[in-house]
């Protein structure tokens, strides 16, 4: 049988074909899946979680990575909520138009003009821009913003009126209160800054007919701000609990996540030579049951590689030189596989198999000869080698068709590497 040595063979039409894919196998050097690396960052946030729990919330404020990771989960489904609350609060508000002609009968057009010529149509231009999505500070700004100009909009029909009635109609600015405060529940701090202003605002403004005494107007101030009081109570109560629901749900999910890294990872070191890191035999099995199970190609090379006169290369050098010579080579022959879907492994103490899905056996002789070449190129010092001052590889290089004895033609592979040690070593033959 022919062997190559110490020459470059001229490219293969079969060499360039498109690669394989590859079935999935857990070969060490292979890069992490999207889910592994999505449980590894949010493995990281437990002791962020930790923190936030000790401090108990009282601020209604994470740490600013949990902060945004919160709005991310939760932002769209808050948006969803404060449009169906600004929906509902637009119906309403605007069928109190009835009432307006009950309590303000002296400006019923001038209140149909402020309700849905301006007020609604400003909501609606709001709940669009939210539906195309806000930052949290500009999206609860715009929905404080909707709520503010309710209450402003009532203030002003009430100055405007001097319907003798109307100081019953007061008392809507309660509901106005409570429905930022409890129905679409401004976050937190919003909602105080809200209700501090509507009630600043009604003080000063004294909204009302020439007959409205200040004893109404302190009345209605206590009212609204005992509302005030209670609504944010029960504002900070929702707030704070679905915050912390939220951290508790989320350390639930980053024990998983913990637990699955750390099955991950022996996973990993069950599939892995742990001197060198690439694939052990154990994979290797798995890999080929894999390909064999799966029938996706239609032939199959192995090359079979021994590191030449490995054992003068520990008596000369030390079991931990030979140990660093290992991975070396180990690392050499896993940068220079290109295709996707080879796998290397060491199957033995110096001995190292590649797979190649789909590879004829010229292919195979081209890769096998590149390989061993890579790892002359690196330069081992080998002093004690009969064959060259450095590290040198034996290759043999068999293919054959899925269809048969997968382990014939690795027999045949490894027949063809004993024919490159007799060759004199430091070569390929098959």
């Amino acid at each position: 049988m022919p062997t190559l040595q110490g020459q470059r063979p001229p490219p293969a039409q079969d060499a360039t074909a498109t690669p394989p894919e590859a079935p999935p196998h857990a070969a060490a050097a292979q890069a992490s899946t999207p889910q592994e690396q999505a449980d590894q960052a949010l493995a990281q946030l437990g002791p962020d979680i930790e923190l936030n729990l000790k401090r108990d919330l009282h601020w209604l404020r994470f740490t600013p990575a949990l902060e945004s990771l919160f709005e991310q989960e939760t932002g769209k489904s808050r948006a969803r909520h404060l449009l169906v609350g600004s929906v509902i609060a637009i119906v309403i508000y605007n069928l109190f138009l009835f009432t307006d002609v009950l309590m303000i009968p002296d400006i019923v057009m001038t209140a149909v003009m402020v309700r849905s010529g301006l007020i609604t149509p400003l909501a609606l231009l709001s709940m669009a821009i939210m539906w195309r999505g806000l930052s949290p500070l500009a999206r609860e700004s715009l929905e404080a913003g909707i709520v503010l100009l309710s209450a402003i909009s009532l203030c002003y029909l009430l100055a405007l009126t001097e319907a003798p009635q109307s100081p019953f109609y007061h008392p809507g600015l309660v509901l106005v209160i409570l429905f930022g405060n409890v129905v679409v529940r401004l976050r937190f701090w919003f909602a105080v800054a809200t209700s501090l202003t509507i009630i600043v605002l009604y003080a000063l403004l004294r909204p009302g007919p020439a007959t409205l005494t200040d004893e109404a107007v302190i009345i209605n101030v206590v009212m609204m701000s005992s509302c005030a009081v209670f609504t944010l109570f029960a504002n900070y109560i929702l707030e704070r609990d679905q915050r912390r629901g939220y951290l508790l749900g989320l350390r639930e999910r980053v024990r998983r996540a913990e637990l699955s890294v750390s099955n991950a990872e022996l996973t990993r070191l069950s599939y892995a030579d742990p001197l060198t890191g690439i694939a052990n035999r154990r994979e290797l099995n798995r890999y080929l049951k894999n390909l064999t199970d799966n029938r996706g190609f239609e032939r199959i090379a192995f090359i079979l590689f021994d590191i030449d006169h490995f054992k003068r290369y520990n008596d000369h050098y030390g079991h931990p030189a030979g140990d660093r010579c290992l991975t070396q080579v180990a690392h050499i022959l896993q940068a220079s596989l290109y295709r996707t879907g080879d796998l290397v492994a060491r199957i033995g103490g110096e001995e190292f198999i590649v797979v190649l899905p789909d590879a004829g056996q010229r292919t195979a002789l081209l890769i096998a000869e590149r390989l061993r070449e890579a790892v002359e190129a690196a330069a081992i010092p080998h002093e004690a080698s009969p064959i060259r001052p450095f590290v040198t590889l034996s290759a043999g290089v068999s293919e054959g068709a899925m269809d048969g004895d997968v382990l014939t033609i690795l027999s045949a592979a490894d027949t063809a590497l004993y024919r490159a040690k007799a060759a004199g070593r430091n070569c390929v033959s098959e």
